[in-house]
């Protein structure tokens, strides 16, 4: 708590001088220093990742910051080094956005984002990493549009909406941090469009994957990043089809599908076939002060018979993970005049990593005589999230929230429920 504290009070200073500087700067058309945040979105980018496509100016910085503290009910077994990102108590994440307007036509977007996680409790451990994200925006028509350049991809709700006014948990709900691997970045080129209003394509080809990277407890997370430098060995195809507005109603089907194998090859000279298809549906719908807000993702992976051969990891051919979440706020209850917000939510949440296993590894795993070396950490989960926002402003929010969480599988080994405490930001 003591590493948290003190990173908050680091992390916070930036935006507060920030937000200071630009409430109190004129703004006299092109020549404002600072550009406004008008939070309208950029298909495919959230809401401070767009300011340069609606900024006055050539030049944009933008970004967003959140520290998390997770506090849990007993020790849990050591997960290994991979699963980090799944088990830390500490986590400080910044993310800076430099934009340039070339022309009104041909825009640059970049974000260098930086994360560092400990493990102050179970192993000792940390990890920090960086990723970066550019892209080259061609902007032809309001109906077709074309991005080239590392983006992320349009699955689920959290991989594009990763600022932490775009969700209401301290965390990135599970089903959006395993089986949907947020964030998700990948390189290659995208189209989209709106042909109407409030509606939504894109239709996109990048890299595949890296199945050998990929472990019995997180899936395919381990898969992602792949270097840039890399000619694509694999190849991978995305889309997403929606309608309407998250602040009113709003529906929208997403999907993957590629090839994983990478090229890799086994000593005897076969080589990996593996295949990954994703799917996820999201729907959104407000009554005043309530919103519904609920997610559905598939995934399907073939070739965990070979994969186990790499690794020895016990992957889940099939799985599957679905929340439901109801929000209220309850501000206007309190002070009515205000335009501060204090909205309460209840999440259910099932993420299921081995809905299915491939017959192929049924049998190999059968005809071994020492399964101590094998890889499986199956988690078929049931969470129950409670807690509340304050959001003082549109761009800050000052999270907590409690979580029931149950292992369904049997003879697995008992889940810990968490008691987590966020902050956030965008500028």
């Amino acid at each position: 708590m003591k590493n948290f504290i003190l990173g908050a009070l680091m992390l916070l200073c930036a935006p507060v001088f920030a937000q200071s500087v630009s409430d109190t700067l004129a703004v006299e058309g092109n020549n404002s220093v600072i550009s406004e945040l008008k939070y309208i979105k950029q298909s495919g980018f959230a809401n401070a990742s767009s300011k340069i496509f609606t900024a006055d100016r050539r030049f944009t910085i933008s970004g967003f910051g959140e520290m998390n503290a997770v506090g849990y009910q007993f020790d849990i077994p050591n997960k290994g080094d991979k699963e980090i990102e799944q088990y830390y108590t500490n986590l400080y994440r910044l993310g800076t956005y430099f934009g340039y307007r070339f022309s009104d036509k041909i825009i640059f977007m970049s974000e260098l984002q930086i994360e560092y996680l400990q493990d102050g409790f179970f192993q000792g451990k940390d990890h920090f990493e960086y990723n970066l994200e550019a892209s080259l925006d061609f902007l032809f028509h309001h109906s077709f549009n074309l991005r080239v350049g590392n983006y992320p991809l349009s699955l689920g709700w959290v991989n594009v909406n990763e600022e932490p006014i775009g969700f209401y948990s301290v965390n990135r709900p599970e089903v959006e941090r395993t089986i949907i691997p947020s964030q998700w970045l990948e390189q290659g080129f995208l189209i989209y469009g709106s042909p109407i209003a409030d509606s939504e394509y894109q239709f996109g080809v990048t890299k595949g994957m890296d199945g050998s990277q990929f472990t019995s407890g997180t899936w395919i997370r381990d898969g992602r990043y792949t270097s840039w430098t890399e000619w694509p060995e694999g190849m991978a195809f995305n889309g997403k089809l929606s309608y309407g507005h998250e602040d009113r109603s709003l529906i929208s089907l997403a999907g993957y599908y590629g090839d994983v194998s990478r090229g890799y090859t086994f000593e005897n000279g076969d080589k990996l076939d593996a295949q990954l298809g994703l799917v996820t549906l999201v729907g959104a719908h407000n009554i005043g002060n309530f919103t519904l807000f609920g997610l559905y993702t598939h995934g399907w992976l073939t070739g965990t018979d070979q994969i186990f051969d790499i690794g020895n990891e016990l992957l889940g051919s099939r799985t599957e993970g679905y929340y439901i979440e109801g929000r209220y706020n309850i501000m206007p209850h309190i002070l009515p005049n205000s335009d501060w917000k204090l909205p309460l939510f209840v999440r259910y949440e099932r993420m299921n990593t081995h809905k299915s296993i491939d017959g192929q590894l049924i049998d190999k795993l059968e005809a071994m005589e020492d399964l101590s070396s094998v890889r499986g950490d199956l988690k078929d989960l049931e969470i129950v999230t409670v807690g509340l926002n304050f959001r003082p402003k549109r761009n800050w929010t000052f999270k907590m929230n409690y979580q029931f969480r149950t292992n369904k599988y049997e003879n697995t080994e008992a889940e810990p429920n968490q008691l987590e405490f966020g902050v956030g930001f965008i500028f």
